[in-house]
């Protein structure tokens, strides 16, 4: 299955390119979309790990800069958000199934949708991150190396909760399908500048996520809800193991922001020295979205990720 989407008001870097293709798979009962951008003679192929409510289109300009540099880009729509199955009741609602069911669908991605002998690298941001550490534990011989933006190791809002889960567990799962306290549905005013500016400093970047969900409303994604807090407070105690982080066998590079307000910076550097093969950066001045931050941020990235790839 394939689909189309309503092209926004922006430059032609944030635009699809004409290799750009949209398509799905089913796995237990549940459709995830996923973006191709495939080029001539490529050198390897990239698979790009969203962070929590991001959609393909939002990395576009990365995907022409990596092809441009001779990769195949993939970028997966996470269940909940973006193109992908929505919530039975409220397809605002970023629900989660658990972590294990998205290192599924990206296993299923990986070795079913697409085949390919080239080498696979990984680029996974935030949440995205989470995910793509816990898949490299899981499935080692599938990436050659794997570079992360600003990884979700732990969230800064729930860290005192942690010691909490299981007096907090009952409590949730009996109201697991409602929004985190204060959530809700989808509206731009959240990442409107007045309000909140603590994912890019970039002035034109930040604008993009807006622009992609208020001309295709079927993109936009409100809070969390309560369930995919505990998944996630069980996610990272099974990722901030030193002795599973050991699992992890291909070469990786992290970068962390400086200006973080989201995830736990923390918790990376205490998980870093357990991961083999691993550089970290902290880029002073950037705010969480790395890969959608003023140039000089994030070339620093990029050039360190593609020096990775090569």
């Amino acid at each position: 299955m394939a689909t189309t989407l309503n092209i926004p008001d922006l430059e032609k870097r944030f635009l699809p390119p004409d290799n750009w293709r949209i398509t799905s798979f089913t796995r237990e009962n549940r459709e995830i979309f996923y973006r191709t951008a495939f080029i001539e003679a490529p050198k390897g192929i990239v698979f790009c790990l969203p962070g929590l409510s991001e959609f393909g289109e939002k990395y576009i300009e990365t995907t022409r800069r990596l092809n441009t540099e001779g990769f195949n880009v993939v970028v997966i729509d996470w269940a909940y958000q973006g193109l992908s199955t929505r919530f039975k009741d409220n397809p605002h609602k970023r629900h989660s199934d658990g972590y294990d069911t998205d290192i599924a669908d990206l296993h299923h991605l990986t070795t079913q949708e697409i085949k390919s002998d080239l080498p696979h690298y990984m680029l996974a941001h935030s949440m995205g991150g989470h995910i793509g550490l816990r898949f490299l534990i899981h499935h080692q011989d599938i990436f050659n190396a794997a570079s992360f933006s600003a990884p979700m190791v732990g969230i800064k809002s729930i860290r005192k909760l942690l010691p909490l889960q299981a007096c907090l567990a009952p409590w949730i799962k009996r109201k697991n399908e409602c929004y985190v306290p204060g959530g809700h549905d989808w509206h731009a005013i959240d990442r409107h500048d007045a309000v909140s500016d603590i994912f890019s400093h970039d002035r034109i970047r930040k604008r993009v996520h807006n622009a992609w969900c208020t001309t295709n409303p079927e993109l936009q994604v409100g809070s969390p809800t309560l369930q995919w807090v505990l998944e996630g407070m069980n996610s990272i105690k099974t990722l901030q193991s030193p002795d599973t982080l050991q699992k992890i066998n291909c070469p990786t590079f992290i970068a962390i922001a400086g200006k973080e307000k989201l995830v736990d910076n923390k918790a990376t550097r205490t998980a870093v020295p357990h991961i083999p093969q691993c550089k970290m950066i902290e880029l002073k001045n950037s705010k969480h979205e790395i890969l959608m931050e003023t140039d000089d941020i994030r070339d620093v990235f990029l050039t360190e990720t593609l020096n990775l790839f090569s």
